[in-house]
């Protein structure tokens, strides 16, 4: 994804964002409202300069001065608020920049209530300090870093027309139930927060929170959740392979061509072949793994996704991560060239003339018949689904593959000599991979469930679980519940209720050997009695002590 900010615009309804992208429903709007105020940080004179082009709407001047030690405010003769500080702390979006100086004893001066703003907030900011205030790699709307004399003048240009009511779609939806990102104060997977460049999702709690104000659609943190509990909604993955499937019909076509309106000319060129179809997303990099796979299952042979976005971008770096586990489940179906390419807008036409004569009929992917299914935008459905209708037809040479570290399938591995069958990795699993024996001491296993996040592998304390990313083809054998250990129960030595297991006991009496308060027969026996029977025995031993003849 480009680095500049997304275009947002001045809408009345949704209605053209559905029509645009041949939504099934539509997706909520986000809403800036800003009254052109601007905050202009930066040396004074070259401030007030840049600001007389906002005299209309009204401007701040902070200028930055680590070597003071105090904050100085003063007012020019035209009434501008000029400020001096020696630190500035920034945050918020479009119409809502707060802007704030620390000050000793943990206190701050806000600088939007000193100037008697309404709302106390800034609406836009020009920052021309030599290193931005706000380092974020993707911007949020109203906020420019601007150095040059040529980028100062489209700064200016750009912010004095974010005046008014503007409106976006929200672009994702989350649901925090099957979050893997922390349980029990352990952290598991962090995914979505690495690769989101506008820095609009943090921790919170056992899940992620997403500021709606500072996403701008990307789309990357959804291709790499490895459990869908972060989705697009712009499209949803129903409503993105439906138009797709019902474009592949009415053009018989058998190569996809993925593009955002930023390379639309250059791709309206190379495209008007036979059998090529054009798809106009609004980010490719939200177009992931169940996407693809999808396609593929549609009768689809090639799948090029124009981006112009240099090698480290995040969002190419998101779908440079997931072709490296799609390579080898595609490779196991006899498909050794992976048919999804990530091509620069320049080399599309190219490649479509290669393609055009360069066509392989012993290609596994000539001979897959179109197949559909409804995926009810669950990510781990839609990519089995998809997977088993490719294996039906491509029957894979061996029935589980191994894949890389870091794919959202897999196993665990379990030390049964160090286990203890405790269930803190049942309790921290946040797909029900792993489930407890109910009434006997067992640790269960679902293969199909497992993201592969490394929760339980962090919870437990014998460090006894070990994972392994691979894929099993039979769905059936995927979704069995597999007994990693059993242990028969102990028994309370007292009522002869089972309540531990026998290994738990052992390890615990070992563990608390050489402890001052284990030191005697009874006490060690006390470790061999359920609950109950403990508190029984601490209650009758401080009563045989006592002489109710001196009471």
């Amino acid at each position: 994804m480009s680095e500049e900010q997304r275009p947002i615009a001045v809408v009345s309804d949704l209605s053209v964002f559905v029509q645009r992208q041949q939504l099934g429903e539509a997706t909520s709007q986000i809403q800036y409202v800003s009254q052109g105020h601007c905050l202009i940080i930066g040396e004074v004179a070259q401030a007030l300069s840049a600001g007389e082009r906002f005299s209309e709407h009204g401007f701040t001047v902070v200028q930055i001065d680590p070597e003071i030690t105090r904050t100085d405010k003063r007012l020019t003769d035209d009434g501008i608020a000029v400020f001096s500080v020696p630190a500035l702390s920034l945050n918020g979006y479009l119409g809502a920049y707060r802007a704030v100086v620390p000050m000793a004893a943990g206190e701050e001066l806000d600088l939007g209530v000193s100037v008697y703003r309404e709302t106390g907030l800034f609406d836009v900011v020009l920052d021309l300090s030599s290193q931005a205030v706000m380092p974020v790699r993707l911007a949020p709307f109203g906020y420019v870093h601007a150095t040059t004399a040529e980028a100062i003048d489209e700064a200016v240009d750009s912010l004095n027309d974010m005046r008014g009511e503007f409106e976006k779609p929200r672009y994702f939806n989350y649901n925090e139930s099957t979050c893997a990102h922390s349980r029990s104060e352990l952290d598991g997977c962090n995914q979505c927060i690495d690769i989101c460049t506008a820095e609009a999702i943090t921790p919170s709690g056992e899940g992620v929170s997403v500021d709606p104000f500072l996403c701008q659609g990307c789309g990357s943190c959804a291709t790499v959740c490895p459990s869908g509990a972060m989705s697009y909604a712009y499209p949803r993955v129903s409503d993105a392979l439906e138009r797709s499937r019902k474009s592949l019909r009415e053009n018989q076509a058998n190569t996809i061509i993925l593009h955002t309106e930023e390379v639309q000319s250059l791709v309206d060129e190379a495209a008007s072949r036979e059998g090529v179809l054009s798809l106009l997303v609004e980010e490719v990099s939200a177009f992931g793994p169940d996407y693809w796979l999808s396609m593929l299952a549609g009768a689809v042979q090639h799948i090029l996704v124009v981006t112009d976005s240099p090698a480290d971008d995040p969002g190419r770096q998101a779908l440079d991560a997931q072709l490296q586990w799609v390579g080898p489940l595609l490779a196991e179906l006899g498909i050794d060239e992976v048919p999804v390419e990530l091509l620069a807008s320049t080399a599309l036409d190219a490649r479509l003339q290669q393609l055009a004569v360069s066509r392989d009929p012993a290609s596994p992917l000539e001979n897959v018949k179109a197949q559909s299914f409804s995926t009810h935008n669950e990510k781990r459905q839609t990519l089995r689904l998809a997977l088993d209708a490719l294996s039906e037809q491509l029957r894979p040479a061996e029935p589980i593959v191994k894949l890389p570290s870091g794919a959202p399938f897999g196993q665990i591995h379990v030390d049964t000599t160090a286990c203890t069958l405790c269930m803190a990795c049942v309790s921290t699993c946040p797909a029900k991979a792993l489930q407890d024996g109910q009434d006997t001491p067992a640790l269960r296993f679902v293969e199909a469930n497992c993201l592969q996040c490394g929760l339980c592998e962090s919870a437990c304390p014998e460090s006894a679980i070990s994972l392994e990313a691979r894929y099993i083809w039979d769905s059936v054998a995927a979704r069995k519940v597999e007994t990693l250990h059993e242990e028969t129960p102990f028994h309370c030595v007292r009522c002869h209720t089972p309540f531990a297991t026998q290994s738990m006991i052992d390890n615990m009496t070992q563990k608390l050997a050489g402890h001052w308060m284990f030191q005697n027969d009874k006490a060690v026996r006390r470790l061999r009695l359920c609950g109950d029977c403990r508190v029984r025995d601490m209650f009758e031993e401080d009563a045989a002590g006592i002489d109710v003849h001196n009471l």
